[in-house]
């Protein structure tokens, strides 16, 4: 059986969840990702599939963002009896479907800590090259940071990830 999931984001969280999902063995992946420049570099620099509207049902699907907005693209996208997990934190209401949950057995999965041990696990998993190529991140000075954010709400940056460096 061909193991899918979708996850809705490509930033550094969304990416991550891809990452974590192939390494557990899920063979089909999809990154939901609006920005067209991100949507590309995830393509081109990172391998990843990309859309930027979701298409048919998954079993499970990653809300990285956290909107009522993509909390309702997972409403709808993900398949009876299937899995949503929630991460991203962008506001705190709207978007979910109790009824659809309740009655196609969905579980909801609020999820946002990690123990010491998942951390150890992945530091490790980072060390052996289970998530592949982590050159996906832009680093700017920290001077630039108020501009970073900037171009990151205006959809001007590609990169999942931008680390701001005090010595750059």
């Amino acid at each position: 059986m061909n193991k899918r999931a979708l996850v809705i984001g490509g930033g550094a969280i969304g990416l991550a969840a891809a990452l974590a999902l192939t390494a557990m063995g899920v063979q089909d992946v999809t990154i939901a990702e609006l920005n067209d420049i991100r949507r590309a570099h995830l393509v081109d620099a990172c391998g990843q599939t990309c859309v930027a509207a979701v298409e048919g049902m998954f079993p499970v699907v990653i809300d990285a963002v956290g909107y009522a907005a993509t909390r309702a693209v997972a409403s709808e996208a993900v398949l009876p009896g299937g899995v949503i997990a929630h991460v991203g934190l962008g506001d705190d209401t709207g978007g979910v479907d109790v009824r659809r949950y309740t009655l196609q057995e969905i579980t909801f999965i609020g999820t946002y800590t990690y123990t010491a041990q998942d951390f150890r696990d992945t530091a490790q998993a980072i060390f052996d090259g289970k998530f592949g190529p982590l050159d996906w991140t832009e680093t700017r000075s920290l001077a630039d940071g108020d501009q970073a954010f900037k171009d990151i709400r205006a959809g001007r940056v590609a990169a999942p990830k931008i680390i701001l460096d005090p010595w750059a």
